[in-house]
């Protein structure tokens, strides 16, 4: 089984280089790599930049012509990889923004089943710290799942887009097209 090749072994980093670059602790540039943490935004786009600097147009037909067969087939296996952790990092961030957004429907529909109680004058006497307990619980979890999260995580949806579009054209035009025929 083929070791899959990191984010930091792609730009020729250890992992405390670019955890200072990206102004992040190192133990979150590890929890990121294993999927388990999501960077920053600021971290993100400056990674972002990092990545397509190193395989932007201006390197790539040096690269080319460099570049041995063997080689060519290692940089494909790379470049697939980082294809496919781009996919998975998107379905995360997709089920995240689910995720967000049914919170967000549940506290929204909370409210308004308060306000209907809290105009039942009988309800509101006979319950009230019932409808104070519900209240919190709804300001708890609005604040939880607030509009900025929300934002954040279609924003990294987004770059990931944008990305996996960079990764599949350098797979599919610049560096093979020339050298394989």
């Amino acid at each position: 089984m083929k070791k899959e090749v990191t984010t930091c072994e792609l730009l020729g980093l250890s992992q405390l280089e670019i955890s200072l670059l990206l102004k992040i602790n190192r133990s979150q540039w590890s929890m990121y790599e294993s999927g388990k943490r999501n960077l920053p935004l600021q971290a993100m786009q400056q990674l972002n930049a990092m990545l397509q600097h190193v395989v932007n147009e201006n390197n790539k037909q040096s690269i080319t012509l460099l570049l041995t067969t063997q080689q060519q087939d290692k940089k494909k296996a790379i470049l697939k990889a980082l294809i496919q952790e781009n996919e998975y990092q998107q379905q995360l961030t997709a089920r995240k923004i689910e995720k967000i957004k049914k919170s967000r429907a549940f506290v929204s529909a909370r409210f308004q089943l308060l306000d209907f109680l809290n105009n039942q004058t009988h309800l509101k006497e006979e319950n009230p710290d019932l409808l104070k307990s519900m209240e919190a619980k709804a300001r708890n979890k609005a604040g939880k799942y607030d509009e900025s999260l929300l934002m954040t995580y279609e924003i990294k949806q987004t770059l990931l887009q944008e990305e996996e579009k960079r990764l599949k054209s350098y797979l599919d035009e610049r560096y093979f097209n020339s050298s394989s025929s």
